[in-house]
């Protein structure tokens, strides 16, 4: 479209679109102070979740409640990763948009040099301009003079003096006539190419600006899901450390022993022969990947020197016993800290062969629906949906390390509904003998899927997961429990007045928990419509030729129905059909076909199962 060809005409728009360029950079002078802003947040955070680490690793050793500190650092210290990565992206992004300023100031000045000739074009009719007003007001006052001359009478000497000096104003205003419709012309010209060349600028800005906020949204998105990860960990690590653990683990740390009192301790002397006492504690495994505090590879020793024995005296044997067990008595050894039998779940990190590796899945559904004239209980209804599977980087080292890693499988339930499958046949296969109608199971070509992520992974090394489409289906209906949001219109004609009305209401058995967001109708008019009302008003667009409503957010408990009404006069009484209304609206954390995808087996878990969905066509017919 030639926007800028068409609005931009006089002389005055070359400037306008002229600075209009030059404030193409501060917009993008400003997009990275933005997303600076956004990095110095991003880090204070990190340092933040990082100070509230230290804090839990220096939870009181006390009591059984101890172990519990550990899972509270390990989590606060992932989280402080993860926002320093999350920073770490944000300072790649304002490379990034540095690098595209300075090309942009390159493409600026390129572009001066090529519209200098329009720029000359326009001071050209500027000063031909002024000329032609001069010339315009010579040749008024000359012909006035002249009036004059004839009706006062004057010689015909000095008459035809006036005469000759009104041709001559004539001849300069003619002139001036001609060289100002020259100047234009050559103005038009150059204008027009100067005008689609501003415009072919800006498109381009917005489109690399667009892509600058794309990659600054998906950084954020990426960053979401890795502290979900992390949240998830926490959760299941909280509800797999047992309350029996936690006592027991107290009392093998603290207990006295199982002896009861006055039994015999003859047997239970220390030679009095000690001079000194080592005691060891070797560290055990490193459970947590990111734990610091356990780097090292040499045991800890515990160097406890007891005081020689004076004498060999038997009688002080008794003695030097109950101070060697008072100096031992006094030491506090502290716990240790990796709690066996935890599961960490997803590390956004790094992940490890002894852990349930995460994946998560995306269910996105269109829906198309056409709603007879009149009738909202009667309709067709298609939806079609994709599968999408995605999984962290890290699982793709343990893939390639592994090649026989366990099979991934996972069962879609509720599928009666569906139609049809439509399966990645490079890395699903499936039972087609499979007797439950509502399930259907999948398992993955494990050597194909590896080399599909290594592959990913060459083309994205920088990316923190890979999605995979796995499947797409399609269920069709005329039941209009399948449609979220049941339309009624109607169509009232009267000589050239044409009525139209809508009647929607939000469908409680689709989705009763969700909202409709983004929620448009579209009504098309004819090009012959005027005195246009509306109720609620609608914005007109006037190239297009439609009304547009934009309503708030519907939900079953929350502005749950309502009416739209238009009229409007033709020129003519009108003939053809009546029009139709589009409806447009998105939704999400439900399935409009009611599908839901679960994993088979214990050695890969489901982090996120993201639900959304969005219309294609849904349309209302109108009844006359």
């Amino acid at each position: 479209s030639f926007y800028f060809n068409k609005h931009f005409e006089k002389n005055a728009g070359f400037d306008i679109l002229y600075h209009n360029m030059k404030h193409g950079q501060i917009a993008t002078k400003e997009l990275a102070e933005f997303v600076r802003e956004r990095a110095a947040i991003e880090e204070t955070y990190s340092k933040s979740m990082s100070k509230l680490a230290k804090i839990a690793s220096n939870g009181s050793p006390l009591g059984t409640f101890a172990p519990m500190w550990d899972v509270f650092r390990v989590s606060s210290d992932k989280l402080a990763l993860c926002h320093l990565e999350l920073m770490r992206k944000m300072n790649d992004l304002i490379r990034d948009i540095n690098k595209y300023s300075e090309e942009q100031v390159k493409i600026h000045r390129k572009t001066k040099e090529e519209v200098i000739g329009t720029l000359e074009s326009v001071q050209s009719l500027q000063v031909q301009n002024t000329h032609l007003q001069k010339a315009r007001e010579g040749y008024h006052s000359k012909c006035v003079e002249l009036e004059r001359l004839r009706k006062e009478g004057v010689p015909q000497k000095e008459l035809e003096k006036a005469e000759l000096k009104s041709k001559k104003a004539a001849g300069s205003f003619a002139g001036s006539i001609e060289k100002f419709n020259r100047t234009g012309r050559d103005f038009e010209q150059k204008m027009s190419e100067s005008a689609q060349k501003f415009q072919d600028i800006e498109e381009a800005h917005l489109r690399q600006m667009k892509l600058l906020i794309k990659a600054y949204s998906h950084s954020i998105e990426d960053t979401h899901v890795q502290v979900g990860q992390v949240h998830e960990e926490f959760k299941q690590n909280v509800e797999n450390i047992g309350i029996e653990n936690l006592i027991q683990k107290f009392t093998d740390q603290k207990g006295t022993g199982k002896e009861r009192p006055g039994e015999s301790q003859k047997d239970k002397t220390i030679s009095p022969g000690i001079a000194f006492l080592f005691y060891w504690i070797e560290k055990e495994g490193n459970f947590y990947s990111s734990d610091s505090d356990f780097d090292d590879d040499e045991p800890k020793k515990f160097h406890i020197q007891i005081r020689p024995v004076a004498s060999s005296n038997r009688s002080n044997s008794a003695a030097n016993e109950m101070e060697l067990k008072a100096t031992v008595g006094a030491l506090t050894l502290p716990p240790n800290r990796a709690v066996r039998g935890l599961s960490r779940g997803p590390s956004p990190i790094s992940l490890s062969t002894q852990e349930s590796w995460p994946v998560a899945a995306a269910i996105t559904e269109y829906i198309n629906a056409y709603f007879k004239g009149g009738e909202h209980n009667c309709c067709l209804v298609k939806i079609t949906g994709d599968l999408t599977m995605s999984f962290p980087a890290g699982i793709i080292r343990i893939f390639t390390a592994n090649p026989n890693a366990p099979v991934l499988s996972f069962r879609l339930v509720n599928i009666s509904r569906v139609d049809h499958f439509l399966p990645n046949q490079k890395l699903l296969y499936s039972d087609p003998t499979q007797s439950d109608p509502d399930t259907k199971d999948f398992w993955f070509n494990m050597p194909a899927l590896t080399l599909h992520l290594q592959r990913e992974a060459e083309l994205n090394p920088q990316a923190s997961y890979y999605n995979v489409a796995l499947l797409k289906y399609q269920v069709s209906s005329q039941d209009p429990g399948r449609a979220p949001l049941l339309l009624s219109a109607e169509c009232q004609r009267s000589g050239t007045v044409t009525r139209v009305s809508l009647d929607y209401h939000c469908c409680p058995a689709t989705a009763p928990a969700n909202q409709l967001t983004s929620v448009q109708v579209l009504l098309p008019l004819d090009h012959t419509a005027t005195d246009l009302q509306c109720q609620p008003p609608a914005s007109w667009n006037a190239e297009e030729r439609r009304l547009l409503w934009k309503l708030s957010n519907l939900s079953p408990t929350n502005h749950r129905s309502g009416t739209l009404c238009a009229s409007w006069q033709c020129l003519e009484v009108p003939r053809g059909p009546p029009p139709s209304l589009a409806v447009q609206f998105v939704g999400s954390g439900a399935s409009l076909a009611g599908l839901d995808v679960k994993l088979v087996g214990s050695r890969y878990r489901m982090s996120l199962v993201k639900k959304r969905f969005a219309t294609g066509k849904y349309m209302a017919g109108c009844s006359l």
